[in-house]
């Protein structure tokens, strides 16, 4: 790939790897990145507090249903004003601190990609142990993906990125090793991005000039528009229509805004980060309109589907009982029974392999509740092992959508508007005026439709329902960050916020400590006080919250670092920098 060295404090990106990068010093910290991270991570904990008692097969549905009364309303609270809002500011911070690091070796003429592959791989095992030993919510281990595919994306050239493919590819055919393909599917992802941020190419194309990647798009939404308009004409290919047409639709649109907004260089970052991050919801948003007029029905609903879907369960035990040589026999025979049948049978099919599946995801949701609730930490630690070793690398499918927020935290330090937060005061005061009323708006605009979901059920809008309150998740966020560094900066009151600072200088620390205390307080092993009513769960996050803020306090007036943050910057650095403050100091 081929850099633009004219491009902005945003791409102008060396690494002279000879050279040691130091840990940025106490006094250089950007304290209002401090408190807005101890903000989030105070939504964080409201968001996770659920789902240590409630089983996290469950995950997606929305308000759990038989809530009422207060515990309703709390549900509620989190799910619109926080779930959503907080790990989007999170993702942006993270893609601040890359930022700075960034900057700081610039400045210092100093080695970055190495120092960062360390930090990548010790925040994924940061991750896969907290996931291993205390709960399967983590983010750590996703965020070690995306921040993965930052460098791709900002240091990436294209010889390394086609030779990583080649060899990686293997992998996916490896039993039990198939969801490898996220990674695979995110360096492509990452490469694309590149070739917008960073290829200054442009080609003529039926006489119009554009860049190489809108160039790219516009051939292959051409190439879609054309299968769509054949769908039309042939009947088997009906139920690719809506797809194909919203594909191509989606595919020339973001040819055309890429070619009209590739310039100026130093706006990039920011405009392709929003898109990334609202693109999937848009997609998803146009695709439930198609779907509203569906009449509501649960696949559970249907005796035909339901003794079908039982007749196909002893099947699946019968077939592991065969040969591979038997088995391949009956799959072709199946393969073309299936190609004589109705479409009301074939239809049929489906509704019995979706209740298979829903069944099978309710079995496991009742095991995990149970030895979540029951079982000892030995059980646990197996259960989610077992679990997680199913597909190691799902985790990295959150990196297309995260990776957007990350580009948009690198841009707010890049262009130093965060860096001189103080000067841009009016900025962030116009940020939270507008982001704030359409992203809470379009939240509870998402209530209105639909809160929750039951597996299985069609026509209930759900889709619609995510697709808005995730849309509205970006401008919140926005807002909230814009918030919390406007009353940072205040003269009043809301000045004392400042307070957050040491608990989100810490939040590594805080972030594990907050499963350590929830995983003794709610499981089996611990107190058992799992399934907790949603307000006092809220309770109970706040009490700790408060209790992890003054320990923050004390803590950093003995030490220079959290626990787990010496640590990270000890694996990072390959030197650990000095832990306890000196006499004087503290």
């Amino acid at each position: 790939m081929t850099s633009n060295t004219d491009a902005i404090n945003t791409m102008h990106l060396t690494d002279a790897s000879t050279a040691t990068l130091m840990p940025i010093a106490i006094g250089e910290r950007i304290q209002s990145i401090d408190v807005i991270r101890g903000f989030a991570l105070i939504g964080i904990f409201f968001m996770n507090v659920e789902w240590f008692n409630r089983a996290f097969g469950d995950f997606g549905n929305g308000i759990q249903p038989g809530l009422n009364g207060i515990n309703y309303w709390a549900s509620y609270f989190v799910n619109y004003f926080v779930a959503g809002k907080f790990w989007t500011i999170f993702s942006l911070l993270f893609g601040m601190g890359f930022a700075v690091m960034l900057s700081s070796a610039e400045k210092n003429g100093n080695a970055f990609i190495k120092l960062y592959i360390r930090r990548i791989l010790a925040l994924g095992a940061f991750g896969i142990l907290h996931t291993l030993l205390l709960w399967p919510g983590d983010i750590l281990y996703s965020y070690a993906f995306t921040a993965a595919g930052l460098l791709i994306i900002l240091f990436g050239r294209w010889k390394w990125i086609l030779i990583s493919l080649a060899g990686l590819a293997g992998f996916v055919f490896i039993p039990g090793m198939e969801s490898f393909g996220a990674v695979l599917g995110g360096i492509v992802f990452m490469a694309i991005i590149a070739l917008y941020l960073r290829n200054e190419k442009i080609i003529t194309l039926f006489g119009v000039r554009l860049p190489l990647f809108s160039a790219i798009l516009a051939v292959i939404g051409t190439l879609l528009f054309c299968a769509a308009v054949v769908s039309f004409f042939i009947a088997k290919m009906h139920d690719a229509r809506t797809p194909l047409c919203l594909a191509a639709f989606f595919t020339l649109l973001t040819a055309w805004l890429s070619t009209r907004f590739h310039q100026p260089v130093e706006s990039r970052l920011w405009r392709i980060g929003a898109y990334l991050y609202t693109f999937p919801f848009l997609v998803m948003l146009a695709f439930s309109f198609t779907k509203w007029n569906e009449p509501v029905r649960n696949v559970m609903d249907s005796p035909a589907a339901v003794a079908l879907a039982a007749e196909k369960a002893l099947e699946k035990i019968a077939l592991e009982k065969l040969t591979e040589t038997e088995k391949k026999i009956l799959q072709d025979k199946n393969n073309k029974a299936r190609k004589s049948m109705s479409e009301e049978k074939k239809k049929l099919e489906e509704d019995a392999e979706r209740i298979n599946r829903i069944t099978e995801m309710k079995s496991d949701v009742a095991k995990e509740i149970i030895v979540l609730s029951k079982g000892t930490y030995t059980e646990t630690v197996k259960h989610r092992t077992e679990v997680f070793f199913k597909n190691p690398f799902d985790p990295a499918g959150l990196m297309f959508v995260a990776i957007g927020m990350f580009l948009l935290g690198v841009w707010f330090v890049r262009s130093g508007i965060i860096t001189h937060d103080r000067d841009n005061l009016p900025l962030f005061r116009r940020i939270a005026l507008i982001g704030l009323p359409i992203g809470l708006g379009l939240s509870v605009l998402s209530s209105l439709i639909t809160v929750s979901h039951l597996p299985g059920q069609n026509g209930d809008h759900w889709m619609a329902a995510n697709a808005v309150l995730e849309l509205a998740n970006l401008p919140a966020c926005l807002a909230y960050m814009s918030i919390v560094i406007l009353m940072f900066h205040s003269k009043t009151i809301f000045c004392h916020i400042r307070v957050l600072a040491p608990y989100g200088r810490m939040a590594l620390t805080n972030y594990l400590m907050q499963s350590l205390f929830q995983a003794w307080f709610f499981y089996g092993w611990g107190l058992s006080y799992f399934g907790m009513g949603r307000a006092n769960q809220l309770l109970f996050a706040i009490a700790i919250i408060l209790l992890q803020i003054i320990f923050s306090h004390w803590w950093l007036n003995r030490f220079a670092y959290g626990p787990m943050e010496w640590i990270w910057r000890g694996i990072t650095y390959w030197q650990f920098p000095k832990f306890r403050l000196s006499p004087a100091v503290a």
